[in-house]
């Protein structure tokens, strides 16, 4: 019989994904009506773009500091924590959009709500850098190194189905129960989150883990996690192609409006419709691919077909109008990203040292953050400047992928990196 800490579902494992998926319903449904709530209040677009900056900068800002706070700290107490201070901050935006939804209290151009929500999403930004980090240095902690790939499998599927979940319905809870209300139930939800996984039974005990603080120490020690990616010459080499690749892809979401609506000539809903297919589709890689047995050798031959797949899927989709096709090849093309994410997360938890496993994941959240604004800005620059010729920037990337592909394929250090354990992975 299996010992009870050895299962997938042990008690913590259980614990941490159930806080989770109650705190991502709840989020799910406030991003939808944020925007939706912003859009009525002021009208504006450059309100949303400020609120996307606000909640994406900390990620970028914050990553390699948050890492260093959670090797210092209690998982469990951060993860805890997080969830209480998300939960109070949605609170205190439900009572000051209560009082000023009206938009009878302003302050400037917007009502004084509105410049709450950017102090709330500037200070969730901050919280959510810490937590990520602390959620994936402690996944392999609760769970046996067997088990993490299934696990996170568990994780990134059930966060897509809630996200599907908490997106159809937040226009629905928005056009009937307003913004105000959508605020309250996020806050309830990341409080029953915090008490949920106050259960959770962790022993945090971590070698060399310092108590003491001082300015001098936290910034040597956040200086590790970027050593660490530098010297281990695998990983600094692997983290390059994809950030390269990653440069990319948002540029093609960029693209995905024009692709519709002005190239295959379809309505605006059609637009949707291919998102939640995205979506689907990832969600379903994740949870197929976790249910499989493999190895690191397995593993590492899909990655590699992966990257041509993609490169080809890029080729296709230059040429293909056709609606059918070209919604089937983005699908696949989401499944396939979906597989090499949940693969190169579970390899890196279980590679990189516990001691250092927080700043390495926040550092490289922030070197892979730190591109986004930069492929948005400059994908919309190109995109207008080939007259929404797309064919042109499709052959580009998938020309880049090509390349990055076979030198992901050739590179010894990639290699190794994948298959320095060649243990069996029982999901």
């Amino acid at each position: 019989m299996t010992p009870p800490s050895e299962r997938l579902f042990n008690r913590n494992f259980t614990i941490m994904i159930g806080g989770q998926c109650v705190a991502l319903l709840g989020s799910a449904l406030y991003s939808v009506v944020l925007i939706l709530y912003l859009k009525q209040m002021t009208g504006s677009a450059t309100v949303l773009g400020i609120v996307e900056l606000l909640a994406f900068l900390p990620w970028v800002v914050m990553g390699p500091l948050a890492g260093t706070f959670v090797d210092r700290a209690n998982r469990r107490s951060v993860i805890l924590w997080s969830y209480f201070v998300r939960s109070a901050l949605m609170l205190a935006l439900f009572f000051v959009t209560v009082n000023g939804a009206a938009g009878l209290t302003t302050l400037g151009p917007f009502p004084v709500a509105v410049y709450a929500v950017f102090v709330v999403t500037a200070c969730m930004g901050i919280i959510d850098s810490v937590f990520n980090a602390a959620l994936n240095s402690i996944i392999p902690v609760v769970l046996p190194k067997e088990k993490v790939q299934k696990g996170n499998s568990l994780f990134q599927g059930a966060g897509g189905v809630l996200a599907m979940a908490g997106n159809a319905l937040g226009g629905i809870f928005f056009t009937v129960l307003g913004g105000a209300l959508a605020f309250l139930v996020n806050g309830v939800s990341y409080l029953c989150a915090a008490l949920w996984t106050g259960f959770m039974s962790l022993t945090d005990a971590r070698p060399g883990k310092k108590t003491s603080f001082s300015c001098a120490e936290f910034a040597a020690e956040t200086k590790e996690g970027f050593r660490f990616i530098w010297g281990n010459r695998g990983l600094r080499d692997q983290t390059i192609v994809y950030t390269l690749s990653n440069l990319f892809f948002p540029m093609v979401m960029l693209a995905l409006p024009f692709l519709v609506e002005d190239v295959m000539r379809l309505k605006g809903s059609y637009y949707g419709y291919l998102m939640s297919m995205l979506t689907l589709s990832s969600i379903i890689a994740y949870f197929v691919f976790g249910a499989l047995k493999t190895s690191n050798r397995q593993n590492y031959a899909v990655i590699c077909v992966l990257f041509f797949i993609e490169a080809a899927i890029f080729l296709f989709i230059s040429f293909a109008r056709n609606t059918v096709i070209v919604f089937a090849l983005f699908s696949i093309l989401s499944g396939c990203m979906a597989i090499s994410r949940l693969i190169n997360t579970s390899l890196k938890q279980k590679v990189i040292p516990d001691k250092l496993r927080g700043r390495v994941f926040g550092t490289l959240d922030s070197i892979n953050g730190a591109l986004a604004p930069l492929s948005f800005a400059v994908g919309g620059v190109v995109i207008d400047l080939l007259n929404k010729n797309l064919f042109i920037l499709f052959f580009v990337i998938f020309a880049v992928y090509t390349v990055l592909a076979v030198v992901f394929v050739l590179s010894r250090s990639i290699r190794h990196f994948y298959l320095d354990s060649d243990a069996g992975v029982d999901h």
